[in-house]
């Protein structure tokens, strides 16, 4: 056979070679479409630092708890309606831990971060069954001394008792107002106590279905 015709097939052989390698290669590592199931992110978690002196504050007879995650990503809207602003990232999602005496309900701890004048404060509300937020601790704030006083002073921690997402929350008329240079940080707790209480009341409705008590000052 002509040495010209030698290489022409050779040069066909390996050609029709390549082709059926990149075929083979491609169907191999193709990934059939598949819709994006994930679910969403659940907010960052803050800490509840102290269950066990915090159960033995807010709910005495407590024997356990159960932590869980609702996710209300689905409910921006009912949201921002309770709200009366647009949701912010980490209110896609809410912690809870449910406190029990053995088998019975005795309310929920939920915890969170807000942003202070000079930091993170972490917040502990507990909550009762129906509703009602039942304590208030500041778990761990950055302010000066003087503002940090006033935001732990135990008599304007306790004018929380009582309250619903639902309620009136003015700094100064509803709840009692701060020295003025701990304010900005104290509007900001009165915001994040009752976003909490709108986010347990808007995952978990039993706990938005009984009217509100008078608040205790």
């Amino acid at each position: 056979m002509p040495r010209p015709v030698i290489l022409g097939a050779a040069a066909l052989a390996l050609l029709l070679a390549l082709v059926a390698w990149r075929i083979s290669d491609s169907s191999s590592s193709e990934v059939p479409f598949e819709p994006n199931t994930t679910p969403p992110q659940a907010a960052p978690l803050c800490p509840w630092r102290e269950p066990a002196s915090d159960l033995k504050r807010f709910f005495p007879n407590a024997t356990r708890y159960e932590p869980e995650t609702r996710i209300l990503s689905s409910r921006r809207l009912e949201l921002a309606e309770r709200l009366g602003r647009v949701p912010t990232g980490d209110e896609n999602a809410l912690h809870i831990y449910r406190c029990y005496e053995d088998q019975t309900p005795l309310g929920a701890v939920l915890t969170r971060r807000v942003k202070g004048a000079c930091g993170a404060i972490e917040l502990v509300l507990a909550v009762g069954t129906n509703g009602h937020a039942r304590g208030l601790r500041l778990q761990r704030l950055r302010e000066p001394e003087p503002i940090a006083a006033a935001l732990q002073n135990p008599d304007w921690l306790r004018s929380f008792e009582g309250r619903r997402g639902d309620g009136s929350w003015k700094l100064a008329r509803d709840i009692p107002d701060v020295v003025p240079e701990a304010r900005a940080s104290a509007e900001v707790i009165v915001d994040g106590v009752r976003s909490l209480l709108i986010l347990l009341a808007t995952s978990d409705p039993s706990y938005s279905q009984r009217p509100e008590a008078a608040p205790h000052h």
